[in-house]
């Protein structure tokens, strides 16, 4: 093929893409409304979607959360949508409206029960009002419809309610549930909801992303796009693959800067601050209170993140390239090498460790020129999730019953201590590597 012919079919494809975008753009905008339809049609929106069991620490009290759900599933209503087949990139806004989330707390507090007998446990309901999503993907060829990686969606809401209920003893004997409430504007606000932030972002963030999943594959046709021309066709997938290529030769040299500079400078190991708390422990009607101790812990591994799939890469203007990536840590993990719980009269201490191989990264850069000065920046870095927890304790002997607790412990400092000293390090390093490497010399072949 000449240097003329490919010049051609090049600006023939840009011209196409031009011409067929906005078509598409509304294809997309009725399949998502057609997928929620079909999915309340089969029945899909009556299951329950559930969270682990977690805890938060406050001071001396450590308080466990349990039975949480979604009082329903979230409905996803389209607002906007914006779609980039140069750059192979789709944004969207939607709405989920009213999000609730209820469940059981139990609490207990020392001091105040030096002066009265006092135990916390009841009910919980959160409320996240006018709930939206800004989601952006970057799109791939699969089969003959379009794919996304590399999901970046960010959730806001105007605010969020909290319900307590609990029974109170009455003067003249029995009990009579209390309420109490509690109003923020956002859900990292209050402790007691920010605990749960991670994991409940992490649910409604799967759910939307099979919702989308589900649209690409009913509304997308790629060789109809291309008009069944196979030229064209194998022009796109050409530019597509080149797109990738360049992403990922970008973003590996970054990773590569991190991982080395981690290692070198022994911050792949990170410290975490003590666990202390008072706790109450039930054994059926029994309710006992027991302690819990830690040393420092770790969470550890940061150099073996890695990206999972290809780079996302959007062109905003001339001078400028953003990537957009998902990346994991192979091998993160997070523990206490020594812990000591007392409870019912026996003690015990032991080692917790718990391997969290189902954790993801959302990391953005761009790269460009202002002034004609060549720069680099970190635009995101955020944790989707920490999940899929393998845990290993050692010690429990006969407070064996206490398993599910330490979970909910182990989980509870992975969401509040963890995943914030590993992002912070992370965006750390990033800001090194971006100092360190010639991003737009290595971007446009000038290295």
């Amino acid at each position: 093929m000449t240097e003329e012919e490919l010049v051609d079919i090049e600006l023939e494809l840009s011209n196409l893409l031009t011409k067929v975008q906005p078509n598409l753009q509304d294809v997309i905008k009725r399949s998502f409304t057609n997928v929620a339809l079909q999915q309340t049609k089969n029945g899909e929106q009556i299951k329950a979607d559930t969270l682990e069991d977690t805890s938060y620490f406050a001071k001396n009290t450590q308080v466990n959360l349990s039975r949480l759900e979604l009082v329903r599933p979230p409905t996803f209503h389209m607002q906007a949508v914006s779609l980039d087949l140069k750059s192979m990139a789709l944004t969207l806004r939607c709405s989920l409206g009213e999000v609730n989330v209820k469940g059981l707390y139990s609490a207990f507090n020392e001091n105040l029960f030096n002066l009265i007998p006092v135990m916390a446990e009841g009910h919980l309901l959160m409320t996240l009002s006018n709930m939206t999503a800004d989601v952006s993907v970057g799109l791939v060829l699969e089969d003959d419809a379009f794919s996304y990686v590399n999901p970046g969606i960010e959730f806001n809401h105007d605010e969020v309610l909290v319900k307590l209920s609990w029974p109170s003893p009455q003067r003249g004997g029995g009990y009579e549930f209390t309420t109490t409430e509690q109003l923020a504007k956002h859900i990292d606000d209050l402790p007691l909801t920010a605990s749960i932030s991670l994991s409940l972002f992490a649910l409604l963030r799967q759910k939307l992303q099979r919702h989308l999943g589900q649209v690409l594959r009913q509304a997308t046709s790629v060789s109809e796009v291309m008009c069944c021309n196979p030229s064209m066709l194998e022009a796109y997938s050409s530019m597509v693959d080149q797109l990738a290529q360049n992403g990922n030769r970008v973003v590996d040299m970054v990773l590569i800067n991190m991982r080395r500079t981690l290692l070198q400078t022994c911050r792949e190991v990170l410290d975490l601050p003590p666990l202390h708390a008072t706790f109450m422990h039930k054994i059926g009607s029994i309710s006992l209170i027991g302690k819990l101790e830690t040393d420092t812990g770790w969470v550890k591994n940061l150099a073996t993140v890695n990206r999972i799939n290809d780079v996302s890469v959007t062109r905003p203007d001339p001078m400028k390239t953003s990537f957009h990536v998902t990346l994991r840590i192979k091998d993160l993990q997070i523990g206490y090498d020594e812990y000591r719980i007392k409870a019912m009269g026996v003690s015990c201490t032991g080692r917790v460790e718990a391997a969290l191989s189902n954790n993801a990264i959302h990391m953005a850069i761009s790269v460009g020129l202002t002034r004609w000065e060549p720069y680099a920046q970190l635009d995101d870095l955020r944790v989707q999730y920490m999940d899929g927890m393998d845990l290993h304790i050692s010690g429990l002997g006969p407070l064996s019953g206490m398993t599910g607790a330490v979970r909910a412990w182990t989980r509870g400092a992975a969401v509040a201590h963890a995943a914030p000293a590993l992002s912070a390090q992370l965006q750390h390093e990033l800001h090194t590597a971006l100092s360190e490497l010639q991003l737009w010399e290595l971007l446009h072949g000038k290295q």
